[in-house]
């Protein structure tokens, strides 16, 4: 009997220590899912992100065209699938987007992604409720390329589709009963496998995110979430968005095999423990039996002839341990499966040996078979990894040693001479001394990424190139036409000779705003007292101002874009014109700069305007192309009268 329930007592321990290791193994593979969900839902992130910086990348975009965004927006009409995509101007202030286009009054930036302006790089949003949907949704933005040495102006910014989210949830195998989720930076949650429309928003419970602390990565046990089922957690956070990728696993799922084993050997145990006492006794009754024979003195008496065998309550023991191991295999092919569906492998470095483990899935990324390749080794490694890109994985390893944090790009030359790029992330762990101990990692492919990548960067370069073209082109004709005008205006009678100067000096003021934009990149603002020295010096030169001196005094550090500066160029044109034309001796151009409004004013020593003077009834061609050209700065023409008299128009500086 006291051997029975030994043998009990050990078969269910053996059951209780096989529960604990597979429940150890369950966890690693619950977070090597975890890891591989994060990275997913980062592509969707960085997906967006790609979308953002192409429709940023086109210069009229770059130097505010609203219209220009729009149509960008529109060719990638079936990338957005419906999503919106927004234009914003510092500080913060929205001014079109795709479902409303340009907007009538500007409208704050959702989230807190003006901060985009601050940081200079791609910003993410937390979930918010969207201002359009009233839905909570998540956004991201990106700044608009500026000029060197100066802060963004622009930003472009885009909602992000919730149900890719959970869709990236799904794409790894998760076991019957487990529930996938993204919380925001705050704890919120963003995308859900169970319950998503219910619980998006709600914050996850204050256990789990004290639980979570600051950590990238980790197991969390006997939690109980929001659907009030006591779990096991794993959880990552997802590198460039920093948003928490968690797998609950229920606690049931852990019990339910070891119960059921711990019950078939209770059933097994109770039949021997009744069977042994049966044996116990008819063996005391056999040995009793056995001790009076052998005591018989008479010759031929019987003797003891067997003793009943016990092995019998071993075999059910073995049985139990059997079904226990078999229980164990249940989940083996999930960490393998996700990885898969990831395109990444995971790696793992033991320091300061150098010693290298693959998953199966980082073998197939490198086109490698671990009987015919391995083992796997640093060597190895490096041995795939094209000669040029060397120092920068040399770089990350030094930056993993001061920061615990290992991320390149790298290209490697698979054994079917075919080119990948991979990116590799990883995390330093130290040993109680504070020493490198292991650095474990994975490496997804991003091939296909730099591949679309070199395309823009080709298309840009080829729209570059037509760009310089039609510059040049532009400008020959201009100088042709301007050719033309002066040539004709000297044989020409003197009415028609001054008219015929007066368009020169109209396509000296558009050739003067091509060449200036031509010479600094196309879309750049320009220093307006810049452009009006240029534009008064080729005045005089163009038109011809006889012996009367064109004189300039202009502030600098008024900042103009190309619509603007041509307005302003065609203004000044204009009323100098109609001061060599009508006025007598010295013309003065000024520009002065006031806080929220520019003064241009152009004045002569005649006798001026006369009294009542009002240019916006004004008959004559030059003046009313002036007036228009006020208004387009967003300004008014006004004039001085008597002697010494001049035009002035005022507009604002922004």
């Amino acid at each position: 009997m006291v051997l029975v329930g030994a043998l009990g007592a050990l078969a269910a321990l053996g059951i209780w220590q096989a529960h604990d290791a597979a429940r150890a193994r369950t966890a690693d593979q619950m977070l090597g899912t975890v890891r591989a969900m994060a990275l997913l839902a980062d592509q969707e992130f960085a997906r967006a992100e790609a979308l953002l910086q192409g429709v940023a990348a086109d210069p009229r975009v770059a130097a505010g065209d609203l219209q220009a965004f729009l149509q960008a927006a529109a060719r990638l009409d079936r990338a957005l699938d419906g999503l919106v995509m927004a234009m914003a101007e510092a500080p913060g202030r929205q001014h079109a987007n795709t479902l409303r286009g340009v907007l009538a009054e500007p409208t704050p930036m959702p989230g807190g992604l003006d901060a985009v302006f601050e940081t200079r790089s791609t910003v993410i949003s937390n979930l918010y409720r969207g201002s359009v949907s009233g839905q909570p949704v998540v956004a991201i933005a990106v700044p608009v390329p500026p000029a060197e040495g100066r802060a963004p102006r622009w930003a472009i910014g885009l909602t992000l589709n919730r149900a890719r989210l959970a869709a990236a949830l799904m794409r790894p195998h998760l076991p019957a009963g487990a529930v996938g989720v993204v919380l925001d930076r705050e704890g919120r949650i963003a995308a859900r496998t169970a319950r998503d429309a219910e619980l998006v928003g709600t914050p996850a419970t204050e256990e789990l995110m004290r639980a979570i602390g600051d950590r990238q990565a980790g197991i969390v046990e006997r939690i109980v979430n929001l659907d009030g089922v006591a779990s096991v957690v794993a959880f990552a956070r997802a590198p460039l968005s920093g948003y928490v990728v968690g797998l609950a696993l229920p606690e049931a799922v852990f019990a339910r095999e070891r119960n059921a084993m711990l019950a078939r050997l209770g059933y097994g145990v109770l039949p021997l423990a009744l069977a042994a006492l049966l044996v116990a006794s008819l063996l005391g009754l056999r040995l009793r039996a056995a001790l009076a024979a052998l005591s018989d003195p008479r010759p031929g008496a019987p003797r003891i002839r067997e003793v009943e065998e016990l092995a019998q309550a071993l075999r059910a023991a073995d049985a139990a341990r059997a079904a226990s191991e078999a229980a164990l295999r249940e989940r083996t092919a999930w960490l393998e499966a996700t990885q898969q569906a990831a395109a990444l492998g995971t790696w793992d470095l033991a320091l300061p040996a150098m010693q290298v483990s693959w998953s199966e899935a980082m073998w197939r990324l490198y086109g490698l078979d671990p009987a015919r390749d391995g083992p796997a080794s640093v060597a190895m490694f490096r041995s795939r990894v094209l000669p040029e890109d060397l120092p920068a994985v040399d770089a990350a390893w030094t930056e993993a040693e001061r920061s615990g944090l290992y991320q390149a790009e790298f290209r490697i030359r698979r054994p079917d001479g075919a080119i990948r790029w991979m990116r590799s992330q990883g995390r330093l762990r130290r040993d109680a001394a504070g020493q490198p101990a292991r650095l474990l990692g994975a490496n997804i492919d991003v091939t296909e990424r730099r591949r679309l990548e070199a395309e823009r960067e080709a298309l840009l370069a080829e729209k570059d190139l037509l760009l310089r073209e039609t510059h040049h082109r532009v400008k020959n004709s201009l100088q042709l036409v301007l050719g033309l005008l002066l040539l004709q205006a000297r044989g020409a009678e003197p009415e028609t000779a001054e008219r015929l100067k007066e368009a020169a000096g109209r396509i000296v003021s558009i050739a003067a705003v091509h060449r200036r934009l031509y010479e600094s990149g196309a879309g750049a603002a320009q220093d307006a007292a810049q452009h009006l020295a240029l534009l008064v010096e080729e005045l005089g030169r163009s038109v011809g101002s006889g012996p009367r001196e064109v004189a300039l005094r202009a502030e600098p550090g008024l900042l103009l874009e190309p619509e603007r500066l041509a307005a302003l160029g065609l203004l000044v044109t204009e009323l100098v014109t109609n001061a060599l034309k009508h006025g007598a001796g010295r013309v003065t151009v000024s520009l002065a700069l006031a806080e929220e409004e520019a003064v241009l004013a152009v004045a002569d020593e005649g006798p001026g305007f006369p009294l009542g003077f009002d240019p916006a009834v004004s008959t004559g061609l030059g003046m009313r192309v002036a007036g228009a050209m006020a208004r387009q700065l967003r300004g008014l023409l006004a004039v001085r009268p008597g002697p010494g008299g001049a035009a002035e128009a005022r507009f604002p500086r922004a």
